[in-house]
Formats: C-alpha cells, structure tokens, sequence
C-alpha cells in the first residue's frame, strides 16, 4: 500500500491507495480525490510538490520525484453558492475555476507591469536623451543599455508567459463568462507587450544612430 499525504490550507489528508506503488498512480487520479476531498471545482485543484507545480496528469507520481509519504501541498479556492451563481453562466464550478484562473494569472502579469514597466520606460527616455552614439550590439554593452536588455528581456518573457498560460486555459463552448474573461486576459497581456516592444524598436533605432540622436 502506498500512501500519499496532501495539505490543503490548514486541512491534511492521507490517501491509501491499495496494491499501487506511485509509478501505478496518475497524477490525474490524485487531483480527482484531492478534488472530491475539498470540493474545490477540479479545474481549480493545483498540486504542489518539492516546490514545483505538477502540470501533467497522464504522468505517474513517481516522474515528479515524490517519495512514499512525501507530502504535496494543494492550492485551491472552494467557492460559495453564491460566487458561483454570479460570477459563472450557468452555475457551473468549473467554469467559476477557469475564470478564477485567468484573473489571477492576469493580476500577476498586471503587478509586475505596474512594477516594472513605468521603470523601463523612464530608463528607455533617459537612455535616448544621452546617447552617446552608436552602440555595438556584438560587443561588450555599456552598462545602461545592458541594464534595459535585462528589463526588457524579463518583462516580454513574462508577458509571453502569461499569453501561454491563457491560451492553455480551455473553456467549453457554453462557459460564456470564462471565454470572455479569458479573451480580455488575452488581449491586456498583448497589449502591455506591444507597449514593450514599441519601446525596444526606440532602443535599437537609437542604437543606430549618430551621436545626439533624440529618437521619435
């Protein structure tokens, strides 16, 4: 017998699973307990081991390197009645899962942008009003322009990122509010990397051009 110890907030939970060793239990299977054990929607059951989330649920538990006893951390959120029946079209808790999904995916792309996007920019204005002239890409860079590099690189990565998280999130044909939501994710994430990439055309324009160059 195998056991698997999960924690969901301040609630634990051993599941015994009888004559299976933990390469004969899909991850899928445990998501689906942990599921009916908190009545969190399944769409909204993440599980957590060693610090890494655990994406595949065709993969057996052993492929994410969980040892007998070992224990998972579970995030999730159970909705009321009442956040259901508002936030969803139909009163599905599935559909309230994806959407709770995609918001707070959006709101971590949208923290990071109110961090960091309005210091890129002032970086990017002060690096064109002092250019000192053109710039060897291939080289050593000075120090500011591999500083707006750096923040330029982490801030697309991010917002890609956040483009491949909603549009992995699959929404059925009648989850109208879902596919809403996630079309408007959609759109904020690729507008903020317009907004970046505008930004960076600036840079490499100002890289190419003479001394004193002031940029559009």
């Amino acid at each position: 017998m195998t056991v698997v110890n999960v924690k969901w907030m301040r609630e634990k939970k051993a599941f015994a699973f009888k004559d299976k060793i933990l390469a004969d239990i899909k991850l899928g299977e445990l998501r689906q307990m942990c599921h009916e054990w908190t009545k969190v929607p399944l769409g909204g059951v993440t599980l957590i081991y060693g610090g890494a989330t655990m994406k595949d649920d065709s993969a057996p538990l052993s492929c994410f390197g969980i040892k007998p006893n070992g224990q998972i951390t579970m995030m999730g959120t159970r909705p009321s009645k009442t956040d259901i029946h508002t936030l969803t079209t139909n009163g599905d808790p599935e559909e309230y899962a994806l959407i709770l999904k995609i918001q707070q995916s959006l709101q971590k792309t949208l923290d990071l942008a109110a961090e960091h996007v309005p210091r890129y920019e002032k970086a990017v204005e002060s690096y064109i009003q002092s250019n000192p002239g053109p710039v060897n890409l291939s080289g050593t860079l000075p120090r500011a322009r591999k500083d707006l590099q750096d923040a330029y690189i982490l801030l697309s990565e991010n917002f890609l990122q956040s483009l491949l998280v909603f549009d992995g999130v699959i929404c059925k044909q009648d989850f109208e509010v879902a596919r809403a939501t996630r079309k408007e994710a959609v759109k904020e994430a690729q507008r903020l990397l317009d907004v970046i990439d505008e930004m960076n055309a600036r840079v490499k324009a100002c890289d190419r051009a003479p001394a004193g160059y002031r940029g559009p």
